[in-house]
């Protein structure tokens, strides 16, 4: 992709949580990167950002519609591929790519829901991209055959410029065999070797490697081609406010971004806010039926619940066992609100002792909280420590130390 940016952030979505990010230059070199890291370390990326899909989420098809009037064609598509699709048609986005010599259209298909989950996820950390498109079409495109990048656990084949698929691994060489290409490129990491399971096929392949690995051929084959760009029709990136604001002074332009950005950050911790609130409501009712499973109408669980703990304070004011539940309860209480990121999902006590089931960041996070409770007067005993959706799932025993 040509353009006038000095820089551009390439990025790539793994998960949630994790991304593989790199900073080109215009020819498509790297300058800095990092792999498979949190999403949140992600730095201010420049101006241009390109961001990469996985491939097996976008379908890349063709149809031969006749008219050459965009608004009539962004029409008829849906209708014209309806029987080629398991989902309803209002469910999914549709982006054009370019006319092949047998003038069919390129079309790139994607479910609504997973385009808005990464728009969702890339706004958390106030990246607009300026292109979301399949990894396929990043894999460089070889003047003959195909192009073959591995990605992990998934091999990305490059059948043609705006062609291609995402398949695991062990599946390769059966999708290989079933419609054998001419010859076959392998873009690797200097290092890396091809499975001998492809030279089986007698077919001619081409090794190309990059001491940088394959972020820097994903690298080359965004600059090389204009990709499929999935930001078209509602999701397309507006210019009419570019385009008005051109004409005026600059210190008003300026005032007029500045009141935009924050009035945008104010909504979006607004809805961010909302969703929380929600969530703790939901979260706050289920504790509070769980705790008291004959409660049948519930207003507002969480003034139920301190009039609940209130009646059954002032009811065994005069036992030990609730006289020392309170107190012990707040300063453990003290002690987690200080580790970041946890979530506490049960709490159990008898007799002086605790049993927290939680979630935390790492391993790191909960040796900490077990010291900072130790140090509070606490025999702390973690009974399980599991790692589940890059979470740490733990069970603590605590004990006051007599």
């Amino acid at each position: 992709m040509k353009n006038k940016i000095s820089q551009s952030h390439l990025i790539i979505l793994h998960s949630e949580k994790s991304v593989t990010w790199g900073t080109i230059d215009p020819s498509g070199q790297l300058i800095e990167s990092a792999i498979n890291v949190p999403l949140e370390t992600l730095p201010s990326p420049p101006r241009a950002s390109f961001v990469l899909i996985p491939g097996s989420q976008v379908l890349l098809t063709y149809a031969n519609i006749p008219s050459k009037n965009q608004q009539k064609l962004i029409q008829a598509i849906p209708y014209a591929l309806e029987e080629q699709l398991a989902e309803d048609i209002d469910n999914l986005h549709f982006a054009l790519g370019k006319r092949t010599n047998k003038n069919n259209i390129a079309i790139a298909v994607i479910a609504r829901r997973e385009i808005e989950q990464y728009l969702q996820q890339l706004s958390t950390i106030s990246i607009t991209p300026i292109a979301i498109l399949p990894d396929i079409l990043a894999v460089p495109k070889p003047d003959e055959g195909w192009g073959i990048l591995y990605l992990n656990e998934t091999v990305l084949v490059r059948t043609g410029k705006q062609a291609g698929f995402a398949i695991e691994a062990d599946c390769l060489t059966a999708a290989i065999q079933a419609n054998p290409p001419e010859k076959i490129t392998v873009f690797m990491e200097t290092g890396q070797t091809v499975s001998s399971d492809l030279y089986a096929l007698g077919i001619p392949i081409i090794e190309k490697t990059d001491e940088q690995g394959v972020l820097a051929w994903l690298a080359r084959g965004l600059i090389e081609e204009k990709p499929l760009n999935l930001l078209q029709g509602d999701y397309r990136r507006d210019k009419k406010t570019r385009k008005f604001l051109r004409p005026w002074l600059l210190t008003l332009a300026l005032l007029t971004i500045w009141g935009g950005i924050e009035a945008t950050k104010q909504w979006k911790d607004y809805q961010q806010l909302s969703q929380q609130r929600k969530l703790l409501n939901k979260q706050i009712e289920t504790v509070y039926r769980e705790t008291f499973p004959k409660a049948h109408k519930i207003v507002n669980a969480r003034v139920q619940m301190e009039q609940q703990l209130n009646h059954l304070r002032s009811q065994q004011q005069h036992s030990t066992q609730t006289v020392h539940f309170i107190p012990l309860l707040n300063k453990i209480s003290k002690t987690l609100t200080r580790t970041p990121s946890l979530n506490i999902k049960r709490i159990y006590y008898r007799q002086g002792r605790f049993d927290i089931q939680l979630k935390l960041l790492n391993l790191q996070n909960l040796e900490t909280l077990k010291q900072r409770l130790k140090t509070q007067g606490f025999t702390v005993e973690i009974l399980s420590a599991n790692s589940r959706n890059n979470l740490i799932e733990s069970r603590l025993r605590i004990i006051k130390t007599p």
